[in-house]
């Protein structure tokens, strides 16, 4: 079983692209991609809350 190479990239391959794909996503969340302007509260304050 443990000669087998899919065991070993399923073992250590798997991990390390998900560590990737996270970094990867944290870094355009924290890009200039979603800072286009928009916000989620409105800057009026005649909002009556």
């Amino acid at each position: 079983m443990f000669d087998s190479t899919t065991f070993w990239v399923v073992l250590f391959g798997l991990p390390v692209m998900a560590i990737v794909v996270i970094i990867l996503l944290a870094a355009y969340h924290a890009s200039g991609v979603q800072q286009d302007g928009r916000d989620d509260t409105p800057d009026d304050d005649t909002s009556t809350t």
